[in-house]
């Protein structure tokens, strides 16, 4: 399988400067960072939610958990869903099942990014398939999306650095 034709023709329409990454298939957000050799905090994925009747697509840095509640709380949502695969499979015809793109407009999609991703010029995520996966610019990225950014994931704790301090 090779790039949707829907995400490089949309990006090559707009004129965006994007590396495609071939890498080994890599199926949980850790994996596909060590495979495509970035940080995991550069690494942005996708998570669709039913917010209120809306449809959500929440991306956030892989090194990142969704908070629920920070989400609720940013957008006073109500009810927050996951969708379920099936959904996800209906939604993004065109992509395999987790490997969708942070392009939500492209699917219908309202999104909302983390600001925790504003940390880095450049940004990488899935482009539909196991074994692609796309690098452009935040800027590019911010003027292609026109997202929300706003506080809705924290670092996972299996993230943070321990140390054993020898007591």
């Amino acid at each position: 399988m090779s790039i949707p034709k829907k995400i490089s023709s949309y990006m090559d329409s707009k004129h965006v400067s994007y590396s495609h990454i071939l890498h080994p298939p890599g199926y949980t957000a850790e994996e596909v960072a060590n495979k495509i050799h970035c940080l995991k905090h550069e690494l942005a994925k996708t998570i669709a939610v039913h917010m209120d009747g809306r449809d959500i697509l929440a991306v956030i840095p892989a090194s990142d958990m969704l908070d629920i509640h920070l989400l609720q709380q940013s957008f006073g949502a109500k009810h927050i869903k996951f969708f379920s695969e099936n959904e996800l499979n209906q939604k993004f015809k065109d992509c395999e099942t987790g490997a969708m793109p942070i392009f939500g407009h492209l699917y219908g999609m309202e999104v909302i990014v983390s600001d925790n991703l504003l940390e880095d010029g450049e940004i990488y995520f899935n482009a539909g398939t196991h074994i692609d996966a796309i690098k452009c610019s935040m800027e590019d990225f911010i003027k292609l999306e026109k997202p929300i950014f706003a506080h809705i994931s924290n670092l996972h704790k299996d993230n943070f650095v321990s140390r054993d301090l020898g007591y």
